[in-house]
């Protein structure tokens, strides 16, 4: 299957597996230099609603992207160094987003360390992990 790559965008970000509860965890935006957290998927919260914006080519041929919150455009997606994903002033930071057979993945701009929930419970910090096919790392993107 060739590699799909989401269009720019407003999205809300959801992981393809469900909390113990049932619940769809979507990223959501908790203010300036803090973690980005999974919470239960509600379309109405504009904390879970992110701007993507495709930024250049990746090294393999596929695309870096900025994710930004809508409720604050200064601020984007970065890495902490607890290796948890968290926001920071505009600053370049981006990532390769493409698409296989599973979900989309969301790894650093060299395709390595791929975004998951540890565990996949409501309030999660969103970590940046080795690599691996575990299903946690696997992401829905759905327009908002």
């Amino acid at each position: 299957m060739p590699e799909l790559y989401p269009q720019n965008g407003t999205y809300i970000i959801y992981n393809r597996v469900q909390s113990p509860q049932g619940q769809q965890l979507a990223l959501t935006f908790n203010g300036d230099r803090q973690d980005i957290t999974g919470t239960p998927l509600d379309v109405n919260n504009t904390k879970q609603h992110w701007v993507l914006r495709r930024y250049g080519p990746d090294r393999f041929g596929g695309s870096v992207y900025e994710l930004k919150p809508v409720d604050n455009q200064n601020l984007e997606a970065g890495g902490s160094n607890k290796g948890t994903i968290i926001t920071l002033p505009v600053g370049a930071y981006v990532f390769s987003i493409y698409q296989d057979d599973t979900g989309y993945l969301i790894k650093n701009g060299n395709r390595q360390y791929p975004w998951t929930f540890s565990p996949a419970s409501d309030g999660s910090p969103v970590a940046s992990v080795s690599d691996s096919v575990d299903e946690k790392q696997r992401w829905w993107f759905r327009p908002v």
